[in-house]
């Protein structure tokens, strides 16, 4: 995740490569990323970038959903000037 601070307003880029499936799983890949995006609340401000890895593919939503919730309290704890915690992949 690559964050950007200084945005009045929040942003979010979804990277998802060809090598992770075709056209339908790439979508569905972005839309339910999108949709945990909506439900979690996006933060007031700032721009991420989300980097896909191959196995976020074949994740469950509810674990999909974990690890962009610790990404999202990374992105505050980075905005805030905190230490972000490393996670293994």
């Amino acid at each position: 995740m690559w964050v950007r601070e200084g945005r009045e307003s929040f942003g979010a880029v979804f990277v998802i490569r060809r090598t992770l499936g075709n056209a339908v799983v790439r979508n569905r890949l972005k839309r339910r990323l999108r949709h945990i995006l909506r439900d979690l609340g996006a933060p007031a401000s700032g721009s991420v970038v989300f980097l896909a890895q191959p196995s976020a593919v074949r994740q469950s939503f509810a674990l999909l959903r974990q690890q962009v919730q610790q990404l999202l309290k990374d992105h505050d704890e980075a905005v805030a000037g905190r230490p972000v915690s490393a996670h293994p992949d």
